[in-house]
C-alpha cells in the first residue's frame, strides 16, 4: 500500500516550466510544458510525470477550465504539430470521463 502524499509547495526553483497550476493544499501540483504540449505532475522528490490530459483533468477537477485553455491555446498555436491532435483528443476523452463521474456520482442514491 502506497504512503499519502506529504503536503509541499514548490518554490522558484522547483518549477521547471513557464505555466504551472499549483494546489493551496500542497498535493496534486501540475505543470504545462510549451516545448512538447504536455501536462506533467509535480512532485517534491521525484523528476515531473508526464501526463495524458485527461489524467491532468481527473487530477484537478476543479481546474479544468484552465487545462482545457492552455491545452488549446497550444494546439491553436501548433497547428501542424502531431501532437496538436492528440492534445485536442485527449481533453476531449478527459472532460467527458468528468463529466461521466460527475453524472453517475449524482445519481447514486445518498444513505443518510
Amino acid at each position: 500500500m502506497s504512503q499519502p502524499e506529504q503536503p509541499w509547495q514548490p518554490g522558484p526553483n522547483d518549477l521547471p516550466f513557464t505555466t504551472h497550476l499549483i494546489n493551496p493544499h500542497g498535493d496534486r501540483h501540475l505543470g504545462f510544458n510549451d516545448a512538447d504540449g504536455r501536462f506533467y505532475r509535480l512532485w517534491q522528490h521525484r523528476r515531473p510525470e508526464p501526463l495524458h490530459t485527461g489524467d491532468a483533468i481527473l487530477l484537478r477537477p476543479s481546474d479544468i477550465d484552465q487545462i482545457i485553455k492552455f491545452a488549446m491555446i497550444w494546439a491553436t498555436r501548433h497547428a501542424a504539430d502531431p501532437r496538436s491532435d492528440a492534445l485536442v483528443d485527449e481533453v476531449a476523452a478527459g472532460a467527458k470521463a468528468v463529466v461521466l463521474h460527475f453524472a453517475q456520482a449524482a445519481q447514486a442514491p445518498v444513505h443518510r
